[in-house]
């Protein structure tokens, strides 16, 4: 019985999809399906808009889909750099510090020589062993953990800190010097 869960709510949301390209039907929107598989019982939830959501409520704000990565970064107030730029700094003498905040075995698979880890689930330790008064370049896999990690030192106080955009991926993706274990 619980084995056909997935095939019974897969079909539902299928159903819902083809309501909304087609415009046939009457969708679900506004309302949630709750099923309880145990009694084969279905019922319907109706939902209210919150009024200060800013997707559904009276005025929404988001009216078009957004690019997360980008937008959070800039929203956020975090500096980001691309790889090449990092790539010029580094080769230029780059006088900073190279942070990777994603975790050891990530780091083991690929890093840029001569960067730090400082992994984001134990970061605000690391906080408390960063010079201040030094930049900071500072990446993940794809650059949304270190926007976080950039974000979180300049609540500390940190002034010189950049995100690299596209993280280890786009340095990567631009075959430049990785160092593999």
């Amino acid at each position: 019985m619980l084995g056909a869960l997935p095939g019974v709510i897969g079909t539902l949301q299928a159903m819902e999809t083809l309501k909304l390209l087609t415009g046939y039907g009457t969708s679900l929107a506004g309302r949630m399906l709750h099923y309880d598989a145990a009694d084969t019982r279905m019922r319907e939830i109706a939902l209210k808009a919150a009024p200060d959501c800013a997707l559904c409520g009276p005025n929404p704000s988001i009216t078009e889909p957004v690019i997360y990565q980008e937008t959070c970064a800039a929203e956020a107030g975090v500096r980001e750099i691309g790889v090449a730029e990092v790539r010029r700094l580094l080769s230029d003498g780059f006088d900073g510090a190279l942070l990777d905040v994603r975790e050891p075995d990530e780091y083991a698979w690929a890093h840029i020589e001569g960067s730090r880890l400082a992994p984001l689930s134990e970061f605000a330790a690391h906080l408390d062993d960063l010079p201040r008064g030094r930049p900071y370049l500072v990446y993940c896999k794809m650059g949304q953990r270190s926007a976080h990690a950039v974000s979180l030192m300049q609540q500390a106080g940190f002034t010189n800190v950049t995100n690299v955009r596209g993280g280890i991926m786009a340095w990567l993706d631009e075959s430049g010097e990785v160092v593999r274990e």
